[in-house]
């Protein structure tokens, strides 16, 4: 096992619990713009919550990208 393939399989579910917390933390950014709709509320959610909504973006797909390189195909297989 190579130190890339060690890191990919240790991160990949790091990744995803830190998608899932960031994405709950953007959700209740917005929820509360809309249930509390004053300037402040609406300007944070709009650039605060919306930051933290493209990070856990990018932490799925970063582990989505990791997982399927480790994926490997059966050798008897047909590609």
């Amino acid at each position: 096992m190579t130190v890339l393939a060690y890191w990919a399989k240790r991160t990949v579910p790091g990744l995803l619990k830190g998608a899932c917390v960031l994405g709950l933390v953007a959700l209740a950014l917005v929820v509360t713009s809309v249930l509390l709709p004053r300037p402040l509320f609406v300007i944070l959610a709009m650039s605060v919550g919306h930051g933290v909504g493209a990070a856990a973006l990018a932490c799925y797909v970063l582990a989505v990208i990791l997982d399927s390189g480790q994926r490997t195909r059966a050798p008897d297989s047909k590609p």
